[in-house]
């Protein structure tokens, strides 16, 4: 007995509907705008990009903790550490460049492919080019986040075929 087209179409799927996010479905972009206007550009070349949040760790402890250390958290901070290939002519790569040679501050947002982000001002405190004989060039950088990281948000215009597209016949990093 042959299973029909119609058998197939009918098999049972699984009632739990949790998926994971890909971490090729998450992306750093920088604002390549204005102050009123944002242009959000994705960084080309994209390995890695982790976003991470920390807080402090203040010693709570005292006399009557049962010999137990207690800590509170205190000052939150923020920071990516991004890694790339180096793509000629990437517009996020340039303005990430551009902040890192001229003290100035880079507006980035770490969004996913449902248009889920969140946003923050940040300083470029590393840049590495990497330009081995053997491999790839790439490019690392550290971003250290100023203020807070937003909650996230959502991007109802945001689509990731609008975010594929990072190369102009700019000046190139």
């Amino acid at each position: 007995m042959a299973i029909t087209e119609d058998q197939l179409k009918t098999l049972p799927e699984n009632p739990d509907k949790s998926v994971a996010s890909p971490g090729k479905d998450h992306l750093l972009q920088v604002d390549g705008g204005t102050a009123s206007k944002p242009s959000w550009v994705t960084v080309g070349g994209q390995r890695n990009a982790p976003l991470d949040q920390t807080a402090d760790s203040i010693d709570a402890s005292h006399k009557s903790s049962g010999g137990w250390k207690q800590t509170l958290p205190g000052l939150k901070g923020w920071s990516c550490s991004y890694s790339g290939l180096r793509i000629l002519d990437d517009d996020g790569l340039t303005i990430l460049d551009y902040c890192f040679r001229n003290s100035k501050q880079a507006h980035v947002r770490f969004i996913d492919k449902e248009g889920n982000y969140q946003e923050g001002w940040c300083y470029v405190t590393k840049l590495t080019k990497d330009t081995s004989y053997t491999a790839v060039a790439t490019y690392t950088a550290t971003l250290s986040g100023v203020g807070a990281i937003s909650e996230t948000k959502k991007d109802a215009t945001y689509t990731p075929e609008t975010a594929t597209s990072t190369a102009s016949a700019g000046t190139g990093a």
